[in-house]
């Protein structure tokens, strides 16, 4: 197990389910390792009246797919996040919350910085190297 106290960061990308009604998973990471995080997804639930479709609606119709963001206000009148389209000609956005200690717009700053492609560089990179660990573990139990 990784003890994360051992670590140096400045601050935690957690990415899975996104926009949550209240305390995430990137805010339960974030007060643990008493840092920064934002919660970044690949899909939407439905939260507060907020639809994945109507967002990418919302996306295609402003002609925002060019790292451009529209805020995720609910019913409620609540801004839950944003969804971004983090590479050119993408039309299918990635939602970017806060988690604890950063602000919306620190947050989707952030990402923007460091998407290259669809999913943020730390991500993506963690995801590549999981599987090659993952496959290389696997061949040797064989």
């Amino acid at each position: 197990m990784l003890n994360i106290s051992t670590l140096s960061y400045s601050w935690l990308m957690e990415m899975g389910y996104s926009i949550h009604e209240g305390f995430g998973l990137a805010c339960h990471l974030g007060v643990l390792a008493d840092l920064p995080t934002i919660g970044v997804g690949k899909n939407l639930h439905h939260v507060d009246g907020l639809d994945q479709s109507e967002v990418r609606k919302q996306l295609e119709g402003k002609g925002n797919c060019n790292k451009e963001c529209i805020s995720l206000t609910g019913q409620s009148g609540t801004t839950w996040g944003a969804a971004m389209c983090s590479c050119p000609g993408s039309s299918r956005p990635i939602y970017i919350s806060v988690g604890h200690r950063i602000s919306l717009d620190s947050a989707i700053g952030i990402v923007k910085y460091c998407c290259r492609y669809r999913v943020p560089e730390p991500t993506r990179q963690a995801d590549i190297r999981s599987k090659v660990f993952l496959q290389k573990h696997q061949r040797l139990q064989q």
